[in-house]
């Protein structure tokens, strides 16, 4: 676990909004780009359109690629929380 100052952890928290945003508007695009390009089609697989297929399989596939490389490129794990020292932090 990293152990950040406020300002670490407020420039973190926003790099991480950000590319997660980011993630959702690729997904998003994905999905209704290709619903909206494929469907004159008459393709069928595993009898699903192919513009439903390519549609929603490909978003779901590149929502867990994308939410993979966010946890391993982006993402920090830290504490939110404040640090108390000599203690578990409780009132006795």
């Amino acid at each position: 676990m990293n152990f950040l100052t406020d300002e670490e952890k407020h420039k973190q928290m926003l790099k991480e909004i950000k590319w997660t945003f980011l993630l959702i508007l690729l997904v998003a695009a994905w999905h209704i780009g290709f619903a909206f390009a494929l469907d004159g089609i008459d393709v069928l697989i595993c009898g699903m359109p192919l513009w439903f297929f390519v549609s929603t399989i490909g978003a779901f596939v590149l929502s867990v690629v994308g939410v993979m490389l966010l946890l391993k490129f982006v993402f920090v794990n830290f504490d939110l929380g404040e640090e108390v020292e000599g203690g578990d932090g409780c009132d006795k």
